[in-house]
């Protein structure tokens, strides 16, 4: 399975990484600057528990989907993680659990001094492009939430619970675990959605101004009769639900247009337009569409810091990977694999 492990909300940056690996016996920390080698490590890692025929859970980077964030070997019972900022991973019990590993200590830094004040000013521009990101994305946020409030007082709410109903009669079954995590990440290209549900039996498109209101429904009516689900949160609106999988019976259903799955054999999409009432609605379509032109023109200005962001720790990492002694970190490397597989 592909997910992201945290992103970019109306909040600020969300973890949750620590939900994510709380099963996992054994973690190893992955800490160093941008460029010292992190993604490579843990994509070595996972390629070699592939080639062993182990199952992994990859973690993708919210910000470049690319690059991996951390790895999950499920027979093994251990995972591998960038435990550097935004999403900072302590160690609560050293060496019993959570192990330290400094890429830092592949560092020529006499190739470093040179760069020193470059180094803290572009870091210094990189965090004030996202709090700049995230002050669009809480504004995008505060004008999403009045849309919702304005379409909330058109929904037909008897018509649309029978429709959930009637998905929860198919795709309930047993009970189990809520597993939280992002299918869906908001970054500098916008919305990315990853497959990270692979092949599903049934999926249900959900569409239309009611959408929210209906998968929100769907969600607390599974967690009050405990099935078994995996939630992805929305990104940017972390708050809400964008896509609900229900294991037990492979039905996924989501509000993403772009699916989180690889594929699927029975397909049905529900506009939620009947379950608003028109004559509602076409007092309130003049305030909507300005709403959503606000909301347009900020989550533009958040892609343009995260842009900004983005190609600024492009140059951070430049100026590292160029001080790196990769012959030293690849020995290290494939050391840590041997002892770690054991072969």
């Amino acid at each position: 399975m592909e997910f992201f492990a945290g992103a970019n909300t109306y909040g600020g940056f969300k973890s949750l990484f620590n939900e994510c690996l709380e099963k996992c016996e054994r973690l190893f920390i992955l800490k160093g600057s941008s460029g010292c080698g992190k993604s490579t490590f843990m994509r070595r890692v996972a390629g070699k528990a592939d080639q062993l025929g182990l199952s992994t859970d990859i973690i993708r980077c919210s910000s470049d989907p690319d690059s991996f964030d951390g790895v999950i070997v499920h027979e093994l019972n251990f995972a591998i993680v960038d435990g550097t900022s935004p999403h900072t991973m302590d160690v609560k019990y050293p060496c019993v659990r959570e192990s330290i590993i400094n890429l830092g200590e592949f560092w020529e830094e006499q190739g470093l001094v040179p760069y020193r004040n470059e180094i803290i000013s572009l870091t210094d521009k990189k965090s004030m492009h996202y709090k700049n990101a995230y002050r669009a994305l809480a504004a995008v946020g505060g004008a999403e939430e009045l849309k919702r409030h304005i379409i909330r007082s058109s929904v037909i709410t008897d018509k649309c619970d029978e429709t959930v109903f009637s998905i929860a009669e198919k795709a309930f079954d047993g009970i189990g675990e809520e597993t939280r995590l992002f299918a869906s990440a908001f970054n500098a290209n916008g919305t990315i959605v990853l497959p990270t549900f692979g092949s599903v039996k049934r999926l249900y498109r959900i569409s239309g101004y009611a959408s929210f209101y209906l998968l929100n429904a769907l969600y607390g009516i599974a967690r009050e009769r405990g099935v078994g689900m995996v939630v992805s949160l929305g990104a940017p609106n972390s708050d809400m639900p964008d896509s609900i999988y229900f294991p037990a019976t492979e039905t996924l259903v989501t509000l993403l247009s772009n699916a989180p799955c690889d594929s699927f054999e029975e397909e049905k999409n529900i506009s939620c337009a009947r379950f608003t009432s028109a004559d509602v609605l076409s007092g309130c379509r003049v305030r909507l569409r300005g709403i959503d032109k606000v909301i347009n023109e900020l989550s533009n200005e958040a892609k343009a810091e995260l842009y900004g962001a983005r190609e600024t720790h492009a140059r951070i990492e430049d100026i590292y990977i160029n001080a790196m002694d990769f012959i030293r970190l690849d020995e290290y490397t494939f050391s840590f694999i041997k002892r770690i597989f054991g072969e």
